[in-house]
């Protein structure tokens, strides 16, 4: 199966800070040595499974000169690829037109990250928040962040901030943390839908090993049966988070579930490569 990886992480330690990855920092992970060391694109290649291209999403690098990641990448990398670069929507606007007009000269960046986590109401709320939100829509960047689809507030908040920037194309990552197993899967499932109904609003299923290290690919196939029901099979994408991933399985292992799941040819196609080829702008 060829396919487009819309979500690794690389890194020089030695470069950058990822102070998140430090032991003492959280989050405090009993496993966070396994992938406490660097990675660059030939640990991709080492895998047997090599992806056609791949997106790289901002990983800490430095996030006071959230740039200087992107160049190391632009300097290192020679796999097709593009780049999700940091960025604070609280920011007050004419730092962040500046932030913008950097990563505009970055021939990879086609887009940034916020992290909302439980934060969503409050930075959705915040006063800069919305005029940095129409910068990015005016530039024609893709917004990546990521929630949990259990958290109703969130939900609301970025469901109507989706509605308000309806030029604006949204990315969320891992499934917005499918609960595996419980009740809870029901009030996921059930947010998801209303995140869905926002046509600018795309998901990756992804992440898998953030919610359960020990998921099994028929839990995998009913989320992403699940999430194709609600977004269609255009606005789900096929992604690692690697090298997260590790905590669970070798890479080409999540690669070959992805392949052998009971779906049809052309959703596979589209779900693996079409969708982040189109919605990246990779030209493959």
């Amino acid at each position: 199966m060829k396919f487009i990886d819309p979500h690794i992480h690389l890194f020089d330690r030695n470069l950058g800070d990822y102070g998140w990855l430090k032991p003492n920092n959280p989050p405090q992970w009993p496993d966070k040595a396994t992938i406490n060391r660097d990675f660059d694109q030939s640990d991709l290649l080492a895998t047997g499974c090599q992806p056609s291209g791949f997106v790289h999403v901002e990983a800490g690098f430095d996030n006071e000169q959230p740039w200087r990641e992107i160049e190391w990448l632009e300097a290192t990398v020679t796999m097709p690829f593009k780049s999700i670069a940091c960025v604070d929507l609280t920011a007050p606007p004419q730092v962040f037109n500046e932030l913008m007009a950097r990563y505009l000269k970055l021939d990879s960046v086609v887009g940034v990250r916020h992290i909302f986590d439980d934060e969503a109401v409050d930075i959705l709320s915040h006063p800069n928040t919305s005029t940095n939100l129409q910068c990015l829509s005016h530039h024609q960047f893709i917004f990546e962040t990521q929630i949990a689809a259990t958290d109703a507030a969130a939900v609301s908040a970025l469901s109507d901030m989706a509605n308000q920037c309806s030029a604006l194309t949204i990315i969320l990552s891992h499934t917005c943390f499918a609960p595996l197993n419980g009740n809870e899967y029901v009030s996921w499932l059930e947010q998801t839908k209303t995140l869905a109904r926002n046509d600018n609003v795309h998901i990756k299923a992804s992440g898998w090993e953030m919610v359960e290290r020990q998921y099994d690919m028929a839990q995998v196939s009913k989320v992403t049966s699940a999430l194709i029901e609600a977004f269609g099979d255009q606005r789900v994408l096929f992604a690692s988070n690697f090298p997260l991933t590790l905590f669970s399985q070798p890479y080409h292992e999540l690669w070959q579930g992805y392949q052998q799941l009971t779906l049809p040819i052309e959703t596979k196609r589209r779900l693996a490569f079409d969708n982040a080829n189109r919605l990246y702008k990779l030209g493959l």
